[in-house]
Parts: structure tokens; C-alpha cells; sequence
């Protein structure tokens, strides 16, 4: 994957700014939705709609297994729009109503009775495949639209910047739903909001993404093909979305005293803050090595971060310190796979005139979804140690993340000192 650069190190190509500006505003407006799901859906289950822990821990399994396995389906259906730039922007922007629709029945204020787990179950299905389809076909316009290697370089910092943003966002509304007191339906009024935000930038950047640069569009073959080097990445993302990232999902539920305690949104926001300074930390690093120093510095940060919220008592300044270090290397690290996905697609259609977009990407998406459920659903399993204080589960929380990291670092190490192997 070579050295990593400033963006500043190469020029801009002409009339791109506008194009990834559009991208990016999209982008962002998806990644609200992922996030909100992803950070709060617990939380609202189980505090708001009143779920047990074994509940939430199997919705969020459900859900999320049925998500991944959705991504590489996608591809295969659209496969007749591989490499076709405009096709894939035309389906992104019907998803993504569909998917501002299924998130207002996702959180629509919950009925009292009997039913709420059938109801979130359907709804987030609903949810998931409309999200499926408008994940699918945004991802794989990071090495659509770039003009060249430099340019694709932006696209990829550009992605994961405005992920941590949009974390950052939801981080502090979090505020507003994670409370003692906080009252039942504010969820839908910021979902709106959300969804407002996503059929008007879908609806922007078909406008303005829609026309090529010039040069002759390639088509892949019929189904999934994989990009040299893709395997490694696909494990990487595997580890770094399951026991690399376990901690992070017990933030939300840390409480401390009082009726209108905010412990556990102050921890988040932390922790999602760092995620914003990740890649844009990494966007101004060259190392003269390669990846691997930067794979190092983050995952270091990452282990030592994870590993002293769980095990250090949970609030304070050393608990913000430690989430604040934990969202670093998450998001460093993150940047890191995504970054390599993009150049080996982009390299494979170099290589053999074959564009593989949707399909690399659907993998990627796809796995990181697949670890998400499998650990997601050990979020039921430890959510009553964890809120009680014990210890076993606090050291295998930590070790958790210890072998976590050490597993992505060692995915990242025959590259650097064997890259024959690649």
C-alpha cells in the first residue's frame, strides 16, 4: 500500500472539490443513521422500550446478522451496474429514501404491552435491507469517483473524518435520550431530522456526482471477486469491528449518582471524539515504513485506551482520558483497512481492466456487520457484570481488546517485513 502522504503533497485535480463535497455531505448524512442505530439502538431498547438485557443482546445479533449477509447479496444483484457510476448513484438515492422511511418506524415511540421486541425486530429488518442497499452503492464510490491515487487518497480521509463527525453529533444528543429522566420519544424527533438530511444529499450528490471524468466506464464480471491483498484486509476489519471494539459498546451504559446522571454520554462523546482525531491525525502522518508504524501507534493507543476503561473505575477524568485514547486508535486504525480496500480495488482495475467496487466493498461492509452481531450479542451476555462492577468481566473486557489488537497489528506485519507475501 506504499507510503502515506499529506493530501497537500499532491494537487488537486480540476472541478473534483465539488464532486467530493457532495460525496462527502452524503456520506455524513448515512453515516448519522449507522450511528444512531449503532451507538443508541441498545440504550433505547433497553432502557426506553424496556427489553431485558438477553432481549437486547438478541436484537441486536439478529438485526446485524441479517445486515451483513444482506451486503454481498446487494452486490450480486447490482452487479449488472458494476462500474457504471450513474446507475450506482440513481440506486443510492432510491435507497436512501427508503432507508430515511424505515429509520421514523424504527423509533417511533413504543406502544405499551406486549410485542415490542416483534415490532423492533420487523423494523429494523426493514431498516437493514433498505440500509443495504444505500450502504452498498455509497461505499463503493470511494474508488468510483476519485480522479487519481492522491484524490483517492482525500476520498478516504474525507470518509472516515466525517464518520467520527457524525459520531461526534450523535455523541451529544446523546445527552438529550441517555438520562434517568430524559423522556420517551425524543429519539423520533432527532431521527427526523436525520432523515431529512439524508433524501436531500442523496438527491445532491446525483446532481452533482452523477457525470464522468471522462474515460470509458469498465464492467466486472457476474458476482464477488476479491483484489490481491483484499483477504487481509476483510480479517482485519473482522477484528477491528468485533473484540477490538468491544468496549466501546458498553460506554452508553455507565451511570454514576443521581436522578439525571450523564456518566455514560460524557464517556461516549469522549470516546467519539477521539475517533475524529484519528484520521485526521493520520491525513498529516508520513511514515517513511509504510502502514505499519502507523498500524502500530494507533492499536497501541487503542489496547491502552480500551483496556483502562475496562478495567479502571468508570468515571472521571482518567475514564474520559481512556475513552479518549480508545477513539483515537479506533478510528486511526479504521482509517488504515479502509484506505487499503480502496487502493487494491483501485489497483485491480488497473491490473485487469475489471472493476470490482461494489463487490470489495460489500464484503468489507458486510464483514464488519457480521462481527458487530456475533459481538453486539455478547453485549446481552456481559451488560449485567458490567453494570454491576465485576471483576471477571472487567478483565475479559480487557483482554478482549488486548487480543484484539494484537491480532489487527499482526495482519499489518507480514506487509511490512515480508511484502512478497502480499
Amino acid at each position: 500500500m506504499g507510503v502515506i502522504q499529506t493530501p497537500s503533497q499532491h494537487s488537486d485535480a480540476k472541478g473534483e472539490a465539488p464532486r467530493r463535497s457532495a460525496y462527502g455531505a452524503g456520506h455524513f448524512a448515512k453515516s448519522l443513521a449507522w450511528t444512531f442505530t449503532d451507538l443508541l439502538l441498545a440504550y433505547y431498547a433497553n432502557v426506553h422500550v424496556g427489553l431485558s438485557a438477553h432481549q437486547t443482546g438478541l436484537l441486536l445479533f439478529l438485526s446485524m446478522a441479517y445486515g451483513a449477509g444482506l451486503d454481498p447479496a446487494v452486490a450480486y444483484f447490482l452487479r449488472h451496474a458494476e462500474g457504471s457510476r450513474r446507475r450506482i448513484l440513481q440506486i443510492q438515492f432510491v435507497a436512501g429514501v427508503l432507508t430515511a422511511v424505515a429509520l421514523l418506524v424504527v423509533f417511533l415511540p413504543p406502544v405499551e404491552g406486549v410485542g415490542s421486541f416483534a415490532y423492533l425486530l420487523a423494523a429494523l429488518f426493514f431498516l437493514r435491507t433498505a440500509y443495504a442497499v444505500y450502504d452498498v452503492a455509497q461505499n463503493a464510490l470511494v474508488s468510483l469517483l476519485p480522479a487519481n491515487e492522491a484524490d483517492a487518497h482525500r476520498y478516504v480521509i474525507l470518509r472516515q473524518t466525517l464518520s467520527a463527525v457524525a459520531r461526534l453529533c450523535v455523541a451529544a444528543l446523546s445527552f438529550l435520550i441517555i438520562s434517568k429522566t430524559a423522556p420517551t420519544g425524543r429519539e423520533a424527533g432527532l431521527v427526523a431530522v436525520i432523515a431529512v438530511l439524508i433524501v436531500a444529499t442523496s438527491g445532491w450528490i446525483l446532481a452533482w456526482a452523477g457525470p464522468a471524468s471522462g474515460g470509458v466506464e469498465r464492467r466486472s464480471v457476474p458476482g464477488l471477486r476479491l483484489p490481491r491483498g483484499a483477504g487481509r484486509l476483510l480479517l482485519a476489519a473482522a477484528i477491528h469491528s468485533g473484540p477490538f471494539s468491544m468496549a466501546a459498546r458498553m460506554v452508553t451504559f455507565v451511570q454514576g449518582a443521581g436522578a439525571d446522571d450523564h456518566t455514560g454520554a460524557a464517556l461516549l462523546f469522549a470516546l467519539v471524539l477521539g475517533t475524529l482525531m484519528g484520521p485526521i491525525g493520520l491525513g498529516r502522518m508520513r511514515f517513511e515504513d509504510g502502514e505499519f508504524r502507523a498500524a502500530l501507534v494507533f492499536t497501541a493507543l487503542a489496547v491502552f485506551g480500551g483496556v483502562g476503561f475496562a478495567v479502571a473505575p468508570r468515571s472521571g477524568a482518567p475514564a474520559l482520558a481512556a475513552c479518549l485514547a480508545y477513539g483515537v486508535g479506533l478510528g486511526g486504525t479504521m482509517t488504515l483497512f479502509w484506505r487499503g480496500m480502496s487502493v487494491a480495488v483501485r489497483e485491480h482495475a488497473l491490473r485487469t481492466g475489471v472493476r470490482t467496487d461494489l463487490a470489495a466493498f460489500a464484503l468489507l461492509t458486510a464483514v464488519l456487520k457480521l462481527a458487530s452481531a456475533l459481538f453486539g450479542g455478547a453485549v446481552g451476555l456481559a451488560l449485567d457484570g458490567f453494570r454491576a462492577g465485576a471483576p471477571a468481566t472487567a478483565l475479559a473486557l480487557g483482554a478482549l481488546v488486548t487480543v484484539g489488537g494484537v491480532g489487527f497489528l499482526a495482519l499489518f506485519a507480514p506487509r511490512h517485513f515480508a511484502p512478497k507475501l502480499v
